[in-house]
């Protein structure tokens, strides 16, 4: 997974805590990359607040530039047959300054003198006194939380940001979700499915469905299962490509790279991922040799344990000499494509050529 994997959010924890309790608050701004978690948790407020029948007459959506004069009016429209009502706002442009800021709500803000602040006056201003019976949910990408609106929402409410999870939490909640459909998975076998995925839940949940079909009444999922199943994203198949090239398995390697050139990738993010993927074994070598076991420089880099296993794997098949070599001839490489010296897909199969032979 990335570097972009979130820390703990302590406001996830709070906002996790406050609706197990039942405890749901009058505003909320939902930010960040991770949309399954944004959608699970305005289901599970949606599912405290209202039944499955008045969700239709209590729940108002709206979408895009918004301007704030109709959304203090959808906050203000009593709720039907219930105590409670939901406004969801998605990707209102609100939250923006600066070269981010939504030309439309220029009219609307103004800046403070020397503080960066956009001032949000008449909807900061309603939030603050807004009616027990609404709750206002912004759902954005990004938030600057210089805006009077946020400023605002973060006392009445909780401003969550919801970052990519890390690929150990993400493995322990695939195990968690194939337990609750009466299936089971080992720790490896479920890293494996995190490391053959882009960075998302969604995608993530895609192929624990398409296992759980594939399954029927077996109830254990295998490693094997894994690789027939699951598609495998850029990621999982330059974990193949640095295998073969390990192995100096020329054709494989070629094969490997043919077979994501006809997926559309673009060649210089696969080299760019093989660059990468040559920095973990050299790290991982560097550990190893500072004394350090396979598993403590494991948790050193951050790697689950199939990434742990397949990178200590490929470790075996390059010196420190060779990789500080590839990884060079890489850079070389990137900088030939961006210049315009020599095709992608020339560069790179030469690259791989090379150190196949080597």
């Amino acid at each position: 997974m990335s570097a972009k994997t979130g820390k703990k959010n302590n406001d996830i924890s709070v906002l996790k805590d406050e609706l197990k309790s039942k405890k749901v608050r009058s505003a909320y701004v939902f930010y960040g990359p991770e949309e399954y978690l944004k959608k699970l948790y305005i289901e599970n407020i949606e599912n405290i607040l209202l039944t499955e029948e008045l969700k239709p007459l209590n729940k108002i959506i709206m979408d895009g530039k918004t301007e704030q004069e109709k959304i203090i009016e959808a906050c203000e429209t009593m709720p039907v047959f219930s105590e409670r009502k939901i406004v969801l706002v998605r990707n209102s442009g609100l939250f923006k300054t600066g070269k981010n800021q939504d030309p439309g709500e220029s009219r609307k803000k103004g800046r403070g003198k020397d503080t960066g602040k956009v001032q949000n006056d008449d909807l900061a201003s309603y939030v603050e006194n807004m009616p027990a019976y609404t709750c206002l949910i912004f759902y954005e990408d990004e938030v600057d939380k210089r805006v009077k609106l946020a400023n605002a929402i973060s006392k009445k409410g909780l401003l969550v940001d919801f970052q990519y999870q890390e690929p150990l939490v993400l493995a322990k909640w695939v195990i968690k979700e194939l337990k609750s459909q009466g299936k089971d998975i080992d720790i490896i076998t479920a890293s494996q499915l995190v490391d053959s995925c882009d960075q998302g839940m969604t995608e993530i949940k895609n192929e624990i469905d398409k296992l759980i079909m594939y399954l029927g009444d077996r109830t254990h999922v295998s490693s094997k299962d894994v690789e027939e199943i699951c598609s495998k994203s850029v990621k999982g198949r330059v974990f193949d490509l640095t295998d073969a090239i390990a192995e100096k398995n020329l054709s494989a390697a070629l094969k490997l790279l043919n077979d994501m050139i006809i997926l559309k990738e673009p060649l210089p993010k696969i080299l760019f991922m093989i660059t990468r993927q040559l920095r973990q074994i050299m790290e991982m070598k560097l550990l190893l040799k500072s004394g350090l076991s396979k598993n403590e420089a494991a948790a050193r880099m951050g790697l689950t344990p199939y990434a742990s296993g397949k990178v200590y794997k490929q470790a075996g098949g390059f010196t420190i000499e060779k990789l500080k070599e590839a990884i060079e001839d890489s850079l070389e490489m990137d900088l030939a494509i961006k210049t315009g010296k020599m095709n992608d897909r020339m560069a790179v199969e030469l690259f791989i050529t090379k150190f196949c032979g080597n």
